[in-house]
């Protein structure tokens, strides 16, 4: 039978007393002889590879660490960054709950759920690049190498050591793509240069084919000297070292020599997943935490997020004159990143600058026009800002009239049989000498489908004609369009056919889209972009700001 957790532990007063200078060393179990078996990271070992198939205990493993190492080590030594690839909630335990108001202090980040969400786990190592940038100048500056002698010279500054997690870690390395690409050589650079900077990977695999994932390459495999291997595990330890395929239950193999036979520990895991386990350590220690610490970021790729839970949407206020000096933002969704950014379109007095949302899937369209105009309104005083919604989709009804109703004597509503009264109403305005003083905004929800009543016209030019010329010349004078539209060709049309100019529409959001429709004339390049739909996310290109683009996901209703 397993031991008790509390093994693992320091006595209460003990707690939160360890250094971590020069490296975090706490037990994960007892060896044959009752003796504890202990595990460092540091200069010598810097990261470890954890293998075992399902059901060997590596999630418990993984827990026992956890919780040896930050009962030893206080939020100011030791921080973790936690990355689950596989379909569980096991680590959204060490986050703030709804149930459960305590979250583990030394967690910064917790993702759960991501399976699907390559990106963030792409994100962490991105974050954690440069916070390996961010430190190695510190010790430039000061002159030194490591993080023991930087925290020396530099007493006052922020220099815990940095532990990221990332199980089923192969999901990061699988197909061909950029972000297999990009993953592998920051994890590279992280397992060569994060040693001396105090930031150790930690990468857990129950697949054979994950451990395989690194055998590609050699340099990356050869920062990884400390090796876990659980029972029956392959490829973990060296190729002559077998002592994995006979051990019993809650049992493994430690071994920081790269998994050279002679290195070989084999240690008696304690039972540590169970939550009542855990519940008494963590609530000690969140009651121990700093007063100004923040709760860990919890991102679960299966939770839709809320525009009013967004930093940045209750950052926006309304400015001091008729717009922001630097043009209103337009929030779309959030980022799959760090920090749980917005996606953001700054609508300047400059061409280009409108919006147009790509595909057929009603509720998440609905979302990102949704979030764009409430976020706009919430950065104009009442009366300041003009907004025009037209919905030509009975299916968008329900969003669309919530969000007229909510921005109440600002907002006009149109329809399919009046939306050629908005087009010529609003190209008159164009035509007016001066700059409005006014902004406009116009919501089209499903353009497209006004295509015939739009075809029609009056005075020589047709409502298609009048969209047109709004896109071209409206921006410049604060005249933006947010559309949608359901499909890349629908959109083509209304602009003028196949071989339309579409510099006129400086951003979009593709929905169920595929990457090689948006090639050509929307993104740089030839090809389109690498993206393949899933439910409820997004890819955002802006031509002003972006280079590639971002995966988002559409906040959810705000009703």
């Amino acid at each position: 039978p397993p031991t008790p957790f509390t093994d693992l532990l320091p006595p209460p007063e003990q707690m939160w007393k360890e250094d971590s200078a020069h490296g975090l060393t706490a037990p994960i179990g007892e060896g044959p002889h009752g003796r504890p078996v202990l595990l460092t990271l540091g200069d010598y070992p810097p990261h470890a590879l954890i293998g075992g198939p399902s059901g060997t205990g590596k999630t418990n493993l993984i827990f026992a660490w956890i919780g040896a190492l930050a009962a030893r080590y206080s939020p100011a030594e030791l921080e973790f960054y936690l990355l689950d690839f596989k379909e569980g909630v096991s680590f959204a335990r060490f986050a703030q709950g709804r149930r459960d108001p305590s979250w583990l202090p030394h967690m910064r980040l917790v993702g759960i759920n991501v399976n699907t969400d390559r990106e963030f786990g792409l994100a962490l190592l991105r974050f954690l690049a440069e916070e390996l940038r961010r430190r190695a100048d510190a010790a430039k500056k000061h002159e030194v190498t490591k993080l023991a002698e930087l925290r020396a010279v530099d007493p006052t500054g922020h220099w815990p050591r940095i532990v990221a997690v990332v199980d089923e870690f192969q999901a990061l390395l699988a197909g061909r793509d950029v972000v297999a690409r990009e993953a592998a050589d920051l994890l590279e650079d992280l397992a060569r240069r994060g040693r001396s900077q105090g930031i150790h990977l930690v990468l857990a695999s129950q697949d054979v084919r994950g451990i395989e994932a690194l055998w590609g390459r050699p340099a990356l495999v050869a920062q990884f000297t400390l090796r876990i291997a659980l029972p029956k595990a392959l490829r973990i330890l060296a190729e002559r070292n077998d002592a994995a395929q006979a051990l019993p239950k809650y049992h493994a193999v430690v071994n920081a020599e790269s998994g050279m036979t002679e290195g070989n520990e084999v240690a008696r895991i304690p039972s540590a997943s169970d939550w009542e386990t855990w519940s008494e350590l963590q609530h000690r220690l969140w009651r121990m935490r700093p007063a100004d610490a923040a709760p860990a970021r919890l991102f679960d790729g299966d939770a839709v997020p809320r525009l009013t839970d967004a930093p940045d949407f209750r950052a926006l206020t309304p400015a001091a004159g008729d717009a922001p000096p630097r043009g209103p933002v337009a929030l779309l969704g959030e980022i799959i990143d760090v920090q749980a950014r917005s996606a953001a379109l700054r609508l300047p007095r400059a061409p280009g600058r409108n919006l147009a949302v790509l595909g057929t899937r009603v509720d998440e369209a609905c979302a990102v026009l949704d979030a764009a105009a409430r976020s706009l309104a919430r950065q104009h005083r009442p009366g300041a800002a003009r907004y025009s919604i037209a919905c030509l989709d009975p299916d968008a009804d329900p969003a669309a009239r919530a969000l007229y109703e909510d921005l109440a004597d600002d907002a006009a509503w149109y329809d399919e049989e009046t939306v050629p009264e908005l087009m010529a109403e609003t190209t008159e305005a164009l035509g007016r000498p001066g700059t409005p003083a006014t902004p406009h905004y116009l919501f089209l929800f499903a353009v497209d489908a006004a295509a015939g009543a739009l075809s029609r016209g009056t005075g020589g030019r047709s409502g298609l004609d009048r969209l047109r010329r709004i896109l071209h010349d409206g921006p410049e004078r604060r005249t933006h369009v947010l559309a949608w539209w359901r499909g890349v060709a629908r959109m083509r049309a209304d602009l003028g056919g196949p071989a339309a100019r579409t510099d006129q529409i400086g951003a979009w959001v593709a929905l169920d889209v595929q990457g090689g429709e948006l090639g050509s004339s929307l993104y740089p390049g030839t090809g389109g972009p690498d993206w393949y739909p899933r439910p409820w996310r997004g890819l955002f290109f802006d031509r002003a700001v972006h280079r590639t683009g971002q995966v988002i996901i559409p906040y959810g209703p705000s009703r």
